[in-house]
């Protein structure tokens, strides 16, 4: 049997297949194997030629289509529930793998039983044309080395709009690993599930992945970087950096869909709510009262339906979350003190 399952979540991703699944094929895991890549397509009822495509030129690719855009952490959770793999890879199709990506990744996951998920070093991909005439150009840019957190609770990707001068380039022990592209020991994701829910679809998407990361770190598993695993990521809003102006990320958060913005802030208060020590709350409580008073005024000026929305969306899940809350407390292994040394 097929040790890895690898689990996509599509939507009108259409200009992206071409280059992203021929990346995967051509895997010199698979190829030194002589295995061909499992593969299951969630697909949230795209609207343009994905499915036509992969049905044309992937027979052996499992394809799930969905009737409606049911969310991304749901839909990955329709994928990771009808694979088998010991290990799952999850993958945006805006991406294109290096061809030993895999063989970094499997080399570190399975060398160490500790290690709950392993991500890599990702570039940007700039991606110019239309569909079917697309020029993809790898820069040295880097697009995500990790996920990186303060002590106000706020999240980044370590590294993200930095020139690649191997600032990055030790294999290390992270706070957690990018969900665009990052395998998981199923074993791990079993254990932190809260029934059959891998990813917390209360979050429909984004910031889903620092989620799992945070629940791998309480039940004490290891999220590796390693900077000889390589993608290369097109990603459509800009990420934040360590050294981001406040009017810098107010600027960002403008250009980004309105949608993203509500479950963004929605699920940052969700994060806490479900993850967070008391004792590092207090221990902490001027760094995060300060960003969320920070974010709170910029809300209450320029996204007061959005703010709203997510206090009523916040006050309606608490209940629930406050029950998977009691179940990461139960599986947790490690001390306050022991998780608030990765806050910086």
């Amino acid at each position: 049997m097929n040790k890895i399952s690898i689990v996509i979540v599509t939507f009108n991703a259409m200009k992206y297949l071409p280059d992203f699944l021929e990346s995967i094929f051509e895997q010199s895991y698979y190829i030194e194997l002589r295995e061909m890549p499992n593969i299951f397509i969630i697909d949230n009822a795209s609207s343009d030629k994905t499915i036509d495509f992969i049905r044309k030129n992937y027979h052996g690719v499992n394809i799930l289509r969905n009737v409606n855009n049911i969310g991304l952490a749901r839909a990955l959770n329709q994928g990771i529930r009808m694979t088998h793999g010991e290990y799952v890879l999850i993958m945006n199709p805006d991406l294109v793998l290096h061809k030993d990506f895999l063989k970094q990744a499997m080399e570190t996951i399975t060398n160490d039983e500790a290690v709950g998920s392993v991500g890599g070093k990702l570039y940007q991909l700039k991606i110019e044309g239309e569909e079917g005439l697309l020029i993809l150009e790898k820069t040295n840019i880097l697009d995500s080395c990790g996920i990186q957190v303060f002590k106000s609770r706020r999240f980044i990707e370590r590294g993200a709009g930095e020139i690649d001068n191997g600032q990055y380039d030790k294999k290390e022990d992270v706070f957690g690993i990018s969900g665009a592209l990052v395998l998981y020991r199923r074993k791990a994701i079993e254990q932190i599930k809260f029934g059959e829910e891998y990813f917390d679809e209360d979050f429909f998407m984004y910031k889903e992945d620092v989620d799992m990361a945070w629940r791998l770190r309480l039940a004490k598993w290891k999220n590796i970087y390693n900077p000889l695993a390589i993608g290369y990521h097109h990603r459509s809003a800009r990420s934040q950096n360590k050294t981001a102006s406040n009017l810098a990320v107010a600027s960002w958060r403008n250009k980004k869909n309105n949608f993203i913005n509500y479950h963004s802030y929605k699920n940052h208060w969700m994060l806490l709510c479900k993850n967070e020590f008391s004792e590092n709350v207090l221990h902490h409580l001027p760094y995060i009262a300060w960003y969320e008073l920070k974010k709170f005024i910029y809300m209450l000026l320029f996204e007061t339906g959005n703010l709203a929305r997510a206090v009523r969306a916040i006050v309606m899940l608490y209940g629930k979350q406050r029950q998977k809350m009691k179940m990461n407390m139960r599986i947790t292994k490690i001390k306050a003190y022991e998780i608030r040394e990765w806050f910086e």
